[in-house]
């Protein structure tokens, strides 16, 4: 089979498979009575309209490159980069090994979850599991797959659209940890000192 047809076909099982994993727990969720997709007025507040419509036409606009992605029309070659193939599987383990992560956050936060920056009925400090670690493992479990996949497809638009999505991460992020440090005060800064942001041991903006 053709080098290029393999990374693509395992470029749309990765992607598949970090959209099913979202999928499954959201309707735990609405089992539970949950929703992790609910929006309400403080959350808008804190991450702004412009930022709550820019994700579903971000989302809309990454299907779109995966289509062109998937059909490669003709003259698209310069669309590519030479990437070795050692590299590209680099890419495969990386999206692999943030999909773990992604279920074990998951599972740890359970109802907590949501997509906007909101708590849920009864919303606790969560500091167990890959949270024991580190304060937002969802991003990073989201950051290393996106930049894994978009070296899988070795394709440039997306890992252009990927290097705007860590800077939008960011600035979530920062948001986050001050809800956070609104709601739960003296506990969270407590919890910031013994805690990298992103990765273990690193606090920094970048860490």
């Amino acid at each position: 089979m053709d080098e290029r047809l393999v990374f693509k076909w395992l470029f749309l099982v990765l992607f598949i498979s970090v959209l099913f994993i979202r999928a499954i727990f959201g309707i735990k969720q609405r089992r539970m009575g949950q929703s992790s997709w609910s929006i309400n007025e403080e959350a808008v507040e804190r991450e702004g309209r412009w930022s709550l419509l820019l994700r579903p036409i971000g989302f809309i606009f990454f299907l779109g490159l995966v289509v062109l992605y998937m059909i490669e029309p003709s003259g698209s070659d310069w669309l590519f980069l030479p990437l070795p193939s050692w590299v590209r599987w680099t890419g495969v383990l990386l999206c692999t090994a943030s999909i773990l992560l992604l279920v074990w956050v998951h599972r740890t936060l359970g109802i907590h979850w949501s997509t906007t920056l909101q708590f849920k009925e009864g919303h606790t400090l969560v500091t167990s599991g890959p949270y024991k670690f580190v304060r937002h493992p969802m991003y990073s479990a989201l950051i290393f797959f996106f930049i894994g996949i978009s070296i899988v497809s070795s394709f440039w638009p997306f890992i252009a659209l990927v290097l705007i999505l860590i800077l939008f991460f960011f600035r979530i992020i920062e948001r986050e940890e001050a809800m956070m440090i609104e709601q739960f005060g003296d506990e969270y800064q407590a919890y910031m000192k013994r805690t990298g942001r992103c990765l273990p041991g690193l606090r920094s903006d970048l860490g």
